[in-house]
């Protein structure tokens, strides 16, 4: 009886690629139903791989949102760059290519490169085309495309209204091999409060500050209190790698920060569904994007 409801039931993994600031989160968020990933207007904000759980009656889809594909100049990135290679190579079983058409053709084609060894069933998705104004042009995209790679579906989306993502849904389940589910029913995601906690921070972090402020910096939760009622609280440290950047991330007075608690506290309140306190506290740690120590502590490499 137990095999013939696994041949009935469908599950696997559905890895997303595409180059920093594709639209992926957003993607990500519209399958969950919940803002899951960070997502903001400045590229490579998602810097692990993130685990969207959609179920049916007969299917469990694991959506993986992976970091922007990306030229990598430092250990962080090529620690991102590496995240992608294995979603795409070891643990897909459809990958969905997230192509962003404002951007340059010749941007994508180390990634083009990559997705042509692929074993796996593969979708096209052209993402932002509430942006193209020449529909004509949608249509040369996706033939330019089509000559390089041999894609199962195309879908053109407007994941920011979600426009066409059910359908994206539909057929993604269509594809998917027969199995067991990979998770417990009603579990939304693989990770921990804590990890998007911090997750929350950094993204007010990218919407609020420039240059390379979000890029140097890291969130590491200390502290997470569950059953105080109104005495909840959260305690983190924003990591930044240069002495200059803390007085930038305080503000004058403290205006910044203050500005940046307030932010990420309701974000956080509204994921977890309830209030917290939240602190926050600023350390300089020099160069931990490139310290395999640092790298190991905050969880970006595992023994």
């Amino acid at each position: 009886m137990e095999n013939n409801a696994e041949q009935k039931f469908k599950s696997g993994f559905a890895v997303m690629a595409g180059l920093a600031n594709a639209g992926k989160s957003t993607l990500l968020n519209q399958f969950a139903g919940v803002a899951l990933s960070p997502v903001t207007h400045k590229p490579q904000t998602t810097r692990q791989n993130i685990l969207a759980i959609c179920e049916g009656d007969d299917y469990q889809i694991v959506f993986v949102d992976t970091p922007g594909f990306l030229h990598a100049e430092y250990k962080l990135q090529q620690i991102m760059l590496n995240s992608l290679n294995q979603a795409i190579n070891e643990d897909a079983d459809l990958v969905i290519f997230v192509y962003d058409p404002t951007a340059p053709m010749a941007r994508h084609t180390p990634l083009i490169k990559k997705l042509k060894g692929l074993y796996c069933p593969l979708f096209l998705v052209v993402n932002k085309v509430d942006l193209i104004k020449d529909k004509d042009e949608l249509d040369r995209i996706v033939k330019a495309l089509s000559c390089e790679l041999k894609f199962k579906k195309v879908f053109l989306v407007n994941a920011k209204k979600g426009e066409g993502v059910k359908d994206l849904e539909r057929a993604v389940v269509d594809y998917i091999p027969y199995g067991p589910a990979y998770f417990p029913k009603g579990q939304l995601t693989d990770r921990w409060e804590r990890f998007y906690i911090g997750e929350f921070i950094r993204e007010q972090i990218f919407l609020q500050y420039g240059e390379e402020i979000p890029y140097s910096t890291y969130v590491e939760v200390e502290k997470f209190t569950e059953d105080l009622g109104e005495k909840n609280y959260i305690s983190a440290v924003i990591h930044v790698e240069r002495e200059r950047q803390k007085p930038i991330i305080i503000g004058k007075g403290g205006s910044a920060i203050a500005k940046l608690r307030e932010a990420a506290q309701r974000r956080i309140n509204d994921f977890l569904g309830m209030k917290y306190r939240l602190q926050l506290h600023v350390a300089v740690t020099p160069n931990w994007r490139q310290s395999v120590k640092y790298l190991k502590r905050f969880g970006y490499i595992n023994d």
